[in-house]
C-alpha cells in the first residue's frame, strides 16, 4: 500500500508539472487589488500575512516590477528576522530607503555588495543573484547537482544547485534555470514562500471597489479568461485574426499572463518558448522585456505571424 501510495503521488506530481500553471479567478479579497486572480496571490498574500511585505502602495503590489537589490535586502531582512546594525558598510546606500536592511544583510555575511566598496542598490537582480543570496540567507546544504544545461560556469552554479536541490526552484524550464533574467517582485514571493513554507491565512480583506476599478484602468484584462485580452489583442492582430488569436490564447494560457508550462517551459500569454524568446522579443521590438509582460507576449505573437521568416499560425500546437 506505501509503494502504491507513492506511485499515484509521483502519478499526480508529473501531471501536474506537465500542464500550464493557470490562475484562479479574482475574488475581490485579498491584501492587494493587482494580484487578485494572480498565480501568484497565494504565495504573495503568505508574504504580506507574515510582515514580509506591505506591498508597493496601498492595496498594490506591483507585481510585474523588477526586484532591486535593496528591495531584496528588505524582503530577506523581514523574512528571517535578521537585527538592524549600526553602521554603513557601502558608500552607494547613505540615499537608500533600504540602508538598514542592506547594512543587516552585510553583517550577517549574506553580502559583500557588488563591489568592495559598494552594493548597488538600484539595481535588478537576476535569477543566478537571487540564487546566491537565497543560500546564504537560508543556509541551505550545499553541493547539490542541477540538471540546468545554460548555468555551466556561472559564478552562482553552485547555489543555483543548492536552490534546486533544496526545492525551491524548478527553472525556467526542464533544463534551463534562465539565470541571466531579471527576478519580479511577483516571482520573489513564489521563491520565499517555498523557502519558508508559509501559506496563506484562512481569512483575508475585501478589496476596496475603487482599488479594483483603479486596477481594472490600468489595463488588461479586463475580464476572465482570453476575452478579457481582447482590447489589447486588436491593438497587434488584424481585425479579421482577432478571434482566431483569442481561440489560441485561451487554449494555450487560458488568458493567463504568468502561465508556465512546468514541462517544456513554454510561458505567458501564447505560451512562447523561452529559448527563442531573446531573439524574437528583439525583432518584435520588444527586446529585453520579460516573457510574462502580457504586451510584449501579445506583440511578439502578431510579429510570429505576420512578419517572422515562415510566419504563419503554424508555431502553436493550437491553431484556433
Amino acid at each position: 500500500m506505501r509503494r502504491l501510495e507513492k506511485w499515484l503521488a509521483l502519478l499526480v506530481i508529473w501531471f501536474t508539472m506537465a500542464m500550464p500553471v493557470q490562475a484562479g479567478e479574482p475574488d475581490g479579497l485579498g491584501p492587494f487589488a493587482d494580484v487578485d486572480g494572480s498565480i501568484h496571490e497565494d504565495d504573495v498574500t503568505a508574504l504580506w500575512a507574515a510582515d514580509i511585505t506591505a506591498g508597493c502602495d496601498a492595496w498594490l503590489f506591483c507585481p510585474e516590477e523588477p526586484v532591486t537589490r535593496g528591495e531584496l535586502a528588505a524582503f530577506l531582512t523581514r523574512a528571517i528576522a535578521l537585527a538592524i546594525p549600526a553602521g554603513q558598510s557601502f558608500e552607494d546606500t547613505a540615499d537608500s530607503p533600504f540602508s538598514a536592511e542592506i547594512e543587516a544583510l552585510a553583517a550577517a555575511g549574506i553580502t559583500q555588495g557588488c563591489t568592495p566598496d559598494r552594493f548597488c542598490p538600484d539595481l535588478a537582480v537576476s535569477r543566478a543573484q537571487l540564487a546566491s543570496f537565497l543560500v546564504r540567507a537560508l543556509d541551505l546544504p550545499e553541493g547539490r547537482p542541477h540538471d540546468f544545461g545554460d548555468v555551466d560556469g556561472n559564478v552562482h552554479e553552485g547555489a543555483i544547485g543548492d536552490l534546486a536541490g533544496s526545492g525551491i526552484t524548478y527553472g525556467c524550464e526542464d533544463t534551463r534555470y534562465c539565470p541571466d533574467e531579471s527576478v519580479t517582485r511577483q516571482q520573489l514571493a513564489g521563491f520565499l514562500a517555498r523557502a519558508l513554507d508559509l501559506e496563506p491565512p484562512a481569512e483575508v480583506p475585501e478589496i476596496p471597489t475603487e482599488m479594483i476599478d483603479f486596477v481594472a484602468e490600468l489595463g488588461w484584462p479586463t475580464g476572465p479568461g482570453a476575452e478579457g485580452w481582447r482590447t489589447l489583442v486588436e491593438e497587434h492582430f488584424a481585425p479579421g485574426d482577432v478571434d482566431r488569436a483569442l481561440r489560441i490564447m485561451a487554449c494555450e494560457s487560458n488568458g493567463d499572463p504568468d502561465a508556465r508550462n512546468r514541462s517544456s517551459g513554454a510561458s505567458g500569454l501564447f505560451q512562447h518558448m523561452p529559448r527563442y524568446w531573446t531573439e524574437r522579443s528583439a525583432g518584435a521590438g520588444f527586446d529585453g522585456e520579460s516573457i510574462f509582460d502580457p504586451v510584449a507576449n501579445v506583440a511578439v505573437a502578431a510579429w510570429m505571424v505576420y512578419d517572422y521568416p515562415g510566419g504563419g499560425w503554424q508555431h502553436w500546437v493550437c491553431r484556433g
